[in-house]
């Protein structure tokens, strides 16, 4: 875990992704962006006291270098002493549990792909106003940000930005195989896999409790024309064709995995890529930043399409973060104001994130985006926001539906069948009474 205390030194930071530090060259000055943002919304009063942050470690190290900086600044000029905690993505789960339990803890809980406007939506503050106050400066929110967010027409948390999953392939692997252009297609991939193993440069997945298997698998039963829930959002509609048409293309690709994918962290497959073994992941574009930064000869073939489509769409599941205000915080002024604030502050995290970190506010994704649009292997990259869903979908992205993420309903279906041997109709059946168990607790 890495903390920075305002006022003091900076801790290194254990990334939870990435396996070595960027050194943030390039970074925007967040003293000039921190002092703007709070003359324009009127922050210069003193507000005084303390205020706690936790969030994830990034993937892009030089984004929680860029941020503490900018906490920092904003800190100094409010008197308020800021202190930030970055702790993996494996930990907020816990965390933000035990803070809830004992009501007490951060001031403001930064989420990274869990539900949680909705599991604490009892403890979590109403931040309608603010939010619709950030949205209609910027030109309103995109649908997956309500979906998110706004628990019973209250926004219970800021959306911050939005992690899409992109496909990540090596050229020359690809066009050894014969499929210069790359996969477009799961048919496609799926297609290549034999070879590129054969060349000893296989594909790589997580089939393991992972927040990037969630999302992967989403996409796949998503593009399918499959889903979990009906759009009512109670209706178990995971029993069809379409998902085992998904399941089955998920077990004749296994097999063509690295082998390590059973065991993959969250870290798994973008040290796959990075090592020069894998030939292609799905994953958001930190992996690519990271081989820039750490390997020039291997970048030069790393290549990142949009993502895949399936026989019935091209959907791309989210990850995302927001952030939200314990209903007990101890200093709730600060916390609202530093939210404000920071929100006028997008360029300048978009920048410091090598453009990892996606708008969820239609004003922000205008081309050219910064970073995206001048980078002639992302700029298709601009274009995803037409193809993304967030957790739940067809239905809502609400309390039951983040049970579901949070406790890899989806992600053991398809690994139940794929790898431990399990017909269709047993996996099957073993996630639609685990579905029901979670509609029936929140019914």
């Amino acid at each position: 875990m890495g903390r920075f205390v305002a006022g003091g030194s900076l801790v290194p930071i254990a990334a939870a992704c990435v396996g070595a530090q960027n050194n943030g060259a390039g970074a925007p000055t967040a003293a000039a962006s921190a002092a703007a943002s709070a003359a324009a919304s009127g922050a210069a009063k003193k507000l005084g006291g303390s205020l706690s942050i936790v969030q994830w470690a990034h993937f892009v190290p030089a984004y929680d270098t860029f941020f503490d900086k900018w906490a920092k600044d904003w800190g100094a000029k409010n008197g308020v002493q800021v202190t930030v905690d970055h702790i993996p993505i494996a930990d907020l789960p816990a965390r933000a549990a035990a803070e809830a339990a004992q009501k007490t803890g951060h001031d403001i809980m930064g989420d990274f792909a869990q539900g949680y406007a909705s599991l604490y939506a009892n403890l979590n503050l109403d931040l309608t106003d603010l939010v619709d106050g950030v949205g209609k400066k910027y030109g309103g929110w995109i649908p997956a940000a309500e979906a998110v967010a706004k628990v019973n027409g209250k926004w219970l948390a800021l959306p911050d930005f939005f992690v899409p999953f992109p496909s990540l392939w090596r050229k020359d692997q690809f066009t050894q195989a014969g499929m210069p252009d790359g996969p477009k297609t799961w048919d496609d991939l799926l297609k290549a896999a034999p070879k590129l193993k054969a060349q000893g440069h296989p594909a790589g997945s997580a089939y393991s409790q992972t927040s990037d298997a969630e999302h992967t698998w989403r996409s796949l039963l998503w593009s399918f024309g499959a889903s979990y829930f009906a759009k009512d959002g109670k209706t178990i509609a995971i029993d069809s064709p379409e998902t085992r048409d998904a399941l089955k293309w998920a077990k004749d690709f296994y097999q063509y995995n690295d082998p390590q994918v059973l065991s993959w962290d969250d870290a798994g497959n973008n040290t796959c890529l990075q090592s020069g073994r894998c030939s292609w992941i799905y994953n958001p574009i930190s992996a690519y930043r990271t081989i820039e930064d750490q390997n020039k000869d291997l970048v030069k073939n790393v290549y990142v399409n949009l993502p895949m489509k399936g026989p019935k769409a091209q959907i791309c599941s989210i990850q995302w973060t927001q952030y939200r205000v314990w209903n007990f915080s101890k200093n709730i002024d600060a916390a609202k104001q530093f939210l404000i604030d920071y929100s006028d502050n997008w360029a300048d995290e978009f920048t410091a994130s090598k453009g990892y970190d996606n708008p969820f506010l239609t004003a922000h994704a205008k081309k050219p985006m910064p970073v995206l649009g001048s980078d002639d292997k992302l700029k298709d990259l601009q274009d995803i926001p037409s193809m993304i869903q967030p957790f739940g979908y067809p239905g809502p992205a609400g309390v039951a539906a983040a049970e579901v993420l949070n406790t890899h309903v989806i992600t053991d279906l398809f690994t139940q069948y794929a790898v431990r041997g399990q017909s269709d109709s047993d996996a099957i059946g073993g996630a639609v009474k685990r579905l029901q168990a979670i509609v029936d607790k929140y019914k």
